[in-house]
């Protein structure tokens, strides 16, 4: 009997030890436990807060792009208007420049002739029609004072016909849009040799 009541109490007392050993790792575990709960917790805030701020920051990335393609296309058209505006000016310059006669095209260029007596020849023959209203310069250097220019058209109701005698010497003719036709002429009794050149200014 005295045995058992030893081993009795020797197993209570093993009871009693581990008891609060587990008791101790419960309370060891729970001090663990609660503040990593309460730091997942915190973290999968922190984590939701960051889910919504990507999610503003792709809207907002989206916003922008959106916004790139417009000022791209916006640029297309002002390079393409910029582009148009540059073409106008050109032309705006060109009509300026027929307006105040400062526009030249050479008819014929130092050309070569051996006129005989009492003839003429057509240097330009009007098959390219003068297309704005100017005045045509005829440069003659001849080895006769009898060599002649002379400017022929009709247009808008004006026949015009103009001859001048010119040897060596410049000489000018008004043309209006037409098929204006130049000649030189030979009123010597011997050959002119010389050359020729005839601008169109308009």
């Amino acid at each position: 009997m005295a045995e058992r009541k030893v081993v009795g109490r020797k197993l209570a007392i093993v009871l009693g030890v581990v008891s609060i050993i587990l008791a101790v790792g419960l309370v060891i575990a729970l001090v663990a436990y609660l503040p990593a709960s309460a730091q997942v917790s915190t973290l999968n805030a922190q984590i939701a807060g960051k889910d919504q701020t990507i999610a503003a920051l792709n809207l907002q990335i989206t916003s922008l792009r959106n916004t790139i393609t417009s000022l791209n296309a916006n640029l297309a058209n002002a390079n393409a208007s910029t582009a148009q505006v540059t073409t106008l000016q050109a032309e705006i310059a060109d009509l300026y420049s027929v307006l105040y006669l400062n526009a030249t095209g050479i008819l014929v260029s130092a050309q070569g002739f051996n006129q005989e007596p009492n003839t003429n020849v057509t240097i330009w023959d009007g098959s390219q029609p003068l297309q704005y209203a100017g005045y045509v310069t005829v440069q003659l250097q001849s080895s006769s004072n009898l060599t002649y220019a002379e400017v022929l058209y009709n247009s808008f109701g004006v026949a015009y016909d103009n001859v001048v005698t010119l040897g060596n010497g410049t000489a000018s003719f008004p043309v209006l849009p037409s098929n204006a036709v130049i000649v030189i002429g030979n009123n010597d009794n011997v050959t002119a040799t010389g050359t020729v050149t005839a601008l169109y200014h308009y």
